[in-house]
């Protein structure tokens, strides 16, 4: 039967956010598609930094029916102080100003999956505990051995994966770490209980020490406190102890031994990190890819063009490539070629805009001497006195705000609207 009258296969890899996102509009449009989505975890994972979703990624949640529900599982964040070796606040930046580290959606990475997944499980077929070993294709189809042994055939495989995607590597025939640009930066994470009378509370807490590391202490929303330690490392040492192939014991160890009497509750975050059950690693990079797609292999998120946390947009990218993938998928029915370039013609300038950091990023913000310590937080206090005295403020309607994001395809190319809408 020819792909464009019989119902689509379609195979995602990664039930993180990119892909339930993508799964989601693709079920509008068509019905009838076999639709699984994949992922190498045993369940949802749980784990995670907290991110934020903005401009486009808000208006994809408010298609599909999820934005109040998303608010009401967000962290509370009041906003961000950048602290000093005694915990004094230097830096004051409440969320919803012109210039802030705290958004209006701020949310643990694992909860938002959780409840991207809860809106789709019903609608998509789910296989936890698998992923892909072998990929070759046709000009009709897909074929996948996967790590079960299994195999399948499909029109159109989705790599909705990492940064470091084993799946991208096998598509397009490279190694992990091709296209992959490092920031030199590594980042341990970890929760635990809250305790207000040692200072937890709802304000984020930024504490820059010497050796380019950095402790973040950020409250999620459900009674606990989410600690990252981040090290700037242009050696392999750090990226080594962050591998998989290192053990957990290991890794938390080699944090423990980076930041312990490091000042403020350097100590105290060392014991919890120590004793904590969500702890994980990971590298801070950006993916570079000369195309997002190969024949009927198509990426988005941080498989296909991963801009860092450092950007503040990584999230966002992932749900609005997500929904604009979607959207050209139904648009082109039939012409995976035709659907995969216009996604990417949409997309690509933007997703390379958002890519290009700040001149200076992540180092300025990771120093290395006491000096650069003592600049960041001087920084930190003027820009959050020029933030309050409205002056960014002013500045942004008086010229203009880029506040509302790009436009996206309307939800009428899917044929109707979700139910919950």
């Amino acid at each position: 039967m020819p792909e464009s009258t019989r119902p689509l296969r379609i195979l995602i890899s990664g039930a993180g956010i990119a892909g339930p996102v993508c799964a989601y509009f693709l079920r509008l449009s068509h019905p009838n598609a076999s639709i699984t989505i994949i992922e190498r975890a045993p369940e949802i994972r749980k784990e995670g930094q907290t991110i934020d979703v903005i401009d486009e990624g808000s208006k994809v949640f408010d298609l599909m029916g999820i934005t109040e529900r998303v608010k009401a599982e967000t962290t509370q964040e009041k906003g961000l102080d950048f602290i000093d070796s005694n915990g004094t606040a230097w830096g004051h930046f409440p969320q919803m100003t012109d210039v802030s580290f705290s958004r209006e959606i701020e949310i643990v990475r694992g909860t938002l999956a959780q409840i991207l997944w809860e809106e789709t499980k019903d609608k998509v077929d789910y296989i936890f505990d698998e992923s892909i070993k072998a990929i070759s294709q046709s000009a009709d189809q897909v074929d996948i051995e996967f790590r079960s042994g299994n195999k399948e055939s499909y029109d159109v495989l989705i790599i909705a994966d990492g940064l470091t995607s084993r799946t991208r590597a096998l598509a397009f025939n490279q190694d992990v770490r091709d296209p992959i640009k490092s920031l030199n930066q590594y980042v341990a994470g970890f929760s635990f209980p809250a305790n207000k009378e040692q200072g937890d509370g709802d304000w984020a807490k930024w504490y820059s020490t010497t050796g380019g590391r950095v402790i973040v202490h950020r409250p999620d929303g459900t009674g606990k406190m989410r600690t990252n330690f981040i090290k700037m490392d242009y050696t392999t040492d750090t990226r080594n102890a962050c591998s998989s192939k290192t053990s957990i014991a290991q890794q938390k160890e080699y944090f423990a031994q980076l930041f312990k009497t490091n000042g403020w509750q350097s100590e105290r975050l060392v014991q919890a990190m120590m004793d904590s059950t969500d702890f994980y690693t990971y590298e801070v990079g950006q993916v570079k890819m000369d195309k997002w797609s190969k024949g009927r292999i198509v990426m988005i998120g941080d498989a296909a063009s991963c801009p860092s946390p450092i950007s503040g947009a990584g999230t966002n990218v992932a749900i609005t490539q997500a929904y604009v993938l979607a959207a050209m998928m139904t648009k082109h029915s039939g012409d995976h070629e035709k659907a995969f370039d216009a996604y990417e013609q949409e997309l690509r300038k933007w997703v390379e805009g958002i890519q290009k950091l700040v001149p200076g990023a992540p180092e300025v913000a990771c120093p290395s001497s006491y000096w650069g310590v003592r600049a960041l937080l001087w920084a930190s206090y003027l820009g959050s006195f020029v933030v309050r005295s409205g002056l960014v403020g002013f500045l942004a309607r008086r010229f203009g705000s880029s506040k509302g994001g790009r436009k996206l395809p309307e939800l009428e190319v899917f044929g109707k609207f979700p139910e919950s809408r």
